[in-house]
């Protein structure tokens, strides 16, 4: 987060100082300032003091509580950030809505920067202001979009992520407040955790009173069912469930039969309970809707490894290698295949270049020894 910490920081030229005369104090609502204390002041007021010849006289308490505030925002770590909570706590009982105001006031004017100075201000003041943090999490992700528009993804996803950090601090102090699951169910779909995003969805649905906005998530839930149902079946499939994977995946084939991807996750579940010819078949399909994916082509080859179809195994495994350019595990496994043959020279030929494509993998690398000294 060092980096919007920085983010903020340039602005520290449109903060000057001004220092009390020696030994003078002021006196906030009883509050005491000593003169060792400097007091911050919006750049643009203190040229507006000098032009109006007010520095002779006492500059407004007004412009101070303006430049600490301000200088919070941008600096939440400054030398005398306590002393200046102090003083803002004891200028008024309203200076939270006071903050909070010119936030919102600044985001309507489309400065999501000033807007997300004011509201990192009043998060200094009090953590636990959820409304402040929901607004704080919107002008991040203001911010955010203004890079993602310069193309500048890097520093806009991590405005994004602070953004759901804030989100997701709002549920641990209020856990029924309904915009928080409302905006973080966008986050979590942004980030492609469709299963998070329902969740959070489902319970937005049960809290908010807004028709329009309860119509537009349930608009959102239907539009990701798909995603939905695809992430749960890998999350199973990494588990491994396959069973539970099968499930979730056979939901999705009515629509998208024709998607590879789909068929291929379709074959891996399948062989992971032992259906061996369900699962080639569904291997074929994908292998028809995409030649040039060497995973599949490896499935379908340790399937027939499996099911002891040797000769199979070794003639689409060297489909694969011709049309993916000699991928290394679809060259280990056909040289398994030769083992499987007895053809020794054969299957030592494969495995050693299986290991030169890549010597880390520690399993190839004893095959091809063992081998070594069997020859």
């Amino acid at each position: 987060m060092d980096n919007i910490n920085n983010y903020f920081k340039k602005y520290t030229d449109k903060v000057s100082f001004i220092e009390l005369k020696d030994n003078r104090k002021l006196n906030v609502e009883g509050y005491d300032i000593n003169d060792d204390t400097p007091l911050p002041i919006l750049t643009e007021d203190l040229v507006k003091e000098i032009k109006e010849g007010n520095l002779e006289e006492e500059i407004s308490m007004s412009n101070i509580i303006d430049g600490i505030i301000f200088l919070l925002g941008i600096d939440e770590e400054f030398k005398y950030s306590i002393e200046y909570k102090n003083i803002l706590n004891s200028y008024s009982e309203e200076i939270e809505e006071y903050i909070f105001y010119e936030g919102i006031k600044s985001m309507e004017e489309e400065k999501s920067d000033i807007g997300a100075i004011y509201f990192r201000a009043l998060k200094l003041l009090n953590p636990s202001n959820v409304n402040n943090l929901f607004n704080f999490a919107l002008a991040l992700e203001s911010i955010a979009k203004s890079f993602f528009a310069k193309e500048e993804n890097d520093t806009g996803l991590k405005f994004i992520d602070r953004a759901t950090l804030e989100l997701e601090s709002i549920l641990e102090i209020d856990d029924k407040y309904p915009l928080a699951y409302y905006k973080l169910g966008y986050h979590y779909k942004f980030y492609g955790q469709y299963l998070k995003a329902k969740l959070i969805w489902k319970k937005y649905l049960r809290l908010d009173k807004d028709e329009l906005r309860l119509q537009e998530i349930r608009s959102e839930l239907e539009n990701i069912e798909d995603d939905v149902n695809l992430e749960a079946g890998l999350t199973y499939l990494s588990k491994p469930n396959f069973e539970k994977a099968l499930e979730e995946f056979l939901k999705l084939l009515p629509k998208h039969e024709k998607w590879w991807e789909l068929n291929y996750y379709l074959g891996l579940s399948y062989k992971g309970l032992g259906e061996y010819e369900k699962a080639l078949e569904f291997f074929r399909l994908a292998l028809e809707e995409n030649d040039q994916v060497a995973e599949i082509y490896n499935e379908i080859g340790i399937t027939y490894i499996s099911i002891n179809k040797i000769q199979d195994a070794i003639e689409v495994l060297s489909q694969g290698i011709e049309k993916t350019e000699n991928d290394y595990k679809l060259l280990f496994n056909r040289g398994i295949a030769y083992l499987h043959l007895d053809n020794i020279k054969r299957g030592y030929e494969d495995i050693k270049k299986a290991v030169e494509l890549n010597p880390e993998d520690e399993n190839m690398l004893l095959q091809k020894q063992r081998l070594e000294e069997l020859l």
